[in-house]
């Protein structure tokens, strides 16, 4: 694959929210998955571990935990095809396990996207709610829930700040590399 191409699919790539009513096949859940199995991470630690939800009654749960405050029920998470659930050891990575986890994460959304399948990075939600639903261990920690299917919506278009106001060269403050 090309610069091109990969700067492509991410720029392509987008939050999908809303779902078709169609399951993932397994294979393609598994080479996400592989995605993320293949991150780097600190110290190649892999502090890592990933629950993958397809059961209806379990994704209402867990789109149960992920409304909370003033915050509407996350419905995108209800109506995935699947959710990968990130979980991490601290024990493992106490200084880069999120990171780490970020890296996996955004691996497989990517390896989704050019798979043809929408996702969506959820961040809010009630972590203990989630290790309840799961009989996840307390020593783990639930990081994030990656919604994943197939787009009923296009991503919103991408506004993002030119090369020029987000780079220095060198030391900041400095706007050429020479």
């Amino acid at each position: 694959m090309s610069i091109l191409s990969v700067l492509k699919l991410i720029a392509k790539r987008g939050s999908i929210r809303r779902y078709k009513d169609k399951p993932i096949p397994e294979n393609d859940l598994l080479n996400i998955i592989e995605a993320a199995r293949l991150a780097q991470s600190a110290a190649n630690r892999q502090p890592w571990q990933f629950i993958v939800v397809t059961d209806k009654e379990v994704r209402e749960r867990i789109a149960d935990a992920a409304h909370w405050q003033d915050r509407p029920r996350q419905s995108s998470v209800e109506t995935a095809g699947a959710i990968i659930v990130g979980l991490a050891d601290p024990e493992i990575s106490a200084n880069w396990f999120l990171v780490d986890l970020g890296i996996a994460i955004e691996n497989m959304a990517l390896t989704a996207w050019d798979l043809g399948i929408g996702s969506c990075w959820i961040g809010a939600f009630r972590e203990d709610d989630v290790k309840t639903v799961l009989t996840i261990p307390k020593d783990l920690r639930v990081v994030s829930l990656l919604t994943l299917g197939y787009a009923d919506e296009k991503p919103r278009e991408k506004n993002r700040k030119p090369l020029e106001e987000i780079i220095h060269y060198n030391m900041y403050g400095q706007k050429s590399p020479s």
